[in-house]
């Protein structure tokens, strides 16, 4: 008897583990590659006493827009601010939940028209990559340099 409860047990034992072993055809697991594809929407601020020295004020920068999209770790688009009407450029790359990044003010895109202005930085997402935080710095050729750039932006 002791011998038809073993053989019972490893019948049992391999028809469960057939059906619930490895992953079949179909089925996937979640992607690693993570995107910043899409809008985002949050705020900046700078030494500069406005975000990049363009003259918005500190309640036209709070609302500032990044509409991206992605090809691989790289990611490009726009970036706009509330009340500006105008459209400067973001790029940069992501490498996991970190990234680095480039923002373009260029000439007419500020209250100062004859002005531009570049600002590089860094910044984390967190773990369900719908935020991210960061930090920059760059000049602008009418006011000089800035620093202690600060921003922070919500998955749209």
């Amino acid at each position: 008897m002791n011998r038809w409860m073993f053989v019972l047990v490893a019948l049992t034992t391999t028809v469960v583990t057939g059906a619930c072993g490895s992953q079949s055809a179909g089925v996937t697991s979640p992607s690693s590659t993570a995107t910043l594809a899409g809008n985002w929407v949050g705020s900046a601020s700078d030494s500069s006493g406005s975000m990049m020295g363009s003259g918005m004020s500190g309640a036209m920068a709070g609302a500032t827009t990044w509409q991206l999209t992605q090809n691989g770790s790289a990611f490009s688009g726009t970036m706009r601010v509330a009340g500006s009407g105008s459209v400067m450029m973001v790029n940069g790359t992501l490498n996991g939940k970190a990234g680095s990044f480039t923002m373009t003010m260029p000439m007419g895109s500020m209250m100062s028209s004859g002005c531009t202005s570049t600002a590089n930085g860094t910044f984390d997402m967190n773990d369900l990559m719908t935020e991210l935080h960061g930090t920059y710095t760059g000049s602008n050729s009418c006011g000089g340099p800035f620093d202690h750039g600060q921003m922070s932006m919500l998955r749209q």
